[in-house]
């Protein structure tokens, strides 16, 4: 170090030559409002029915007017159309129908002529009819099955777990579409499949089946009335 060069002092307060300088005190942190905790999840289990609809490939809920989205797409019609139907020929059309349903019957030997023990009969059994419930609307289709397209064998699982699980859920009918095999070679054999399967394999969950009513595919598509939990097969 050379001689004569004064050494500068540390100073504690280096800013203390700065006259007039006063550091602006730190806002103070602004409180955020308290954020809103998310809804808790419900833990309860989704509805049964619609479970039910999520499981069952091919399966729809029917809408109000009694029809699912397969008859809304065959039933295309302008909005506000007048539907001008002719009281004879639809009954000429149904009468087509079951005759149709009755030549697939007679193809497969199977005798159809339907009894269900009701209780308290001591074993007497009484013809159930419950295609006119059906059309007056005593007996509602809440669900449709549409087997287009599947092989016999996979038209027979899906038959047998869709029957099962509205069974279980105590639905009273259902609806479940075969096709009349105009445009498909394979679809009378998935309507035979369909009526042997309902007539053998499911008679302990099945009272009845018919065709359905024209406007919900007539000889296409098949009704099963579905017996009551707990009332065996008579």
């Amino acid at each position: 170090m050379q001689s004569g060069q004064k050494t500068k002092e540390f100073s504690p307060s280096p800013f203390s030559g700065l006259k007039g300088f006063r550091p602006e005190p730190a806002e103070p942190e602004k409180k955020q409002p308290p954020v809103a905790a998310p809804p808790a999840r419900s833990t309860a289990e989704p509805d049964d029915l619609n479970l039910f609809l999520r499981e069952m490939v091919g399966v729809n809920r029917m809408d109000r007017s009694g029809r699912g989205p397969s008859e809304q797409r065959r039933r295309k019609e302008p909005a506000g159309q007048a539907r001008a139907a002719d009281d004879d020929l639809v009954k000429e059309l149904e009468v087509a129908d079951q005759a149709a349903f009755a030549e697939a019957i007679a193809r497969l030997k199977l005798d159809v002529s339907f009894r269900e023990s009701l209780p308290g009969d001591s074993g007497v059994s009484r013809p159930v009819s419950r295609l006119r419930q059906l059309k007056s609307g005593q007996i509602r289709i809440d669900l449709e099955l549409d087997l287009h397209g599947l092989t016999r064998e996979e038209a027979v699982v899906s038959l047998e777990r869709f029957i099962t699980g509205a069974h279980r859920r105590g639905q009273k009918a259902v609806l479940v579409i075969t096709g009349k095999g105009n445009n498909s070679p394979g679809e009378p054999v998935l309507q035979g499949a369909v009526l042997s399967w309902l007539r053998e394999q499911g008679k302990s969950m099945v009272a009845e089946f018919a065709p359905a009513p024209r406007d919900m595919g007539g000889s296409g598509a098949v009704v099963a009335f579905l017996r009551t939990r707990g009332i065996k097969a008579g």
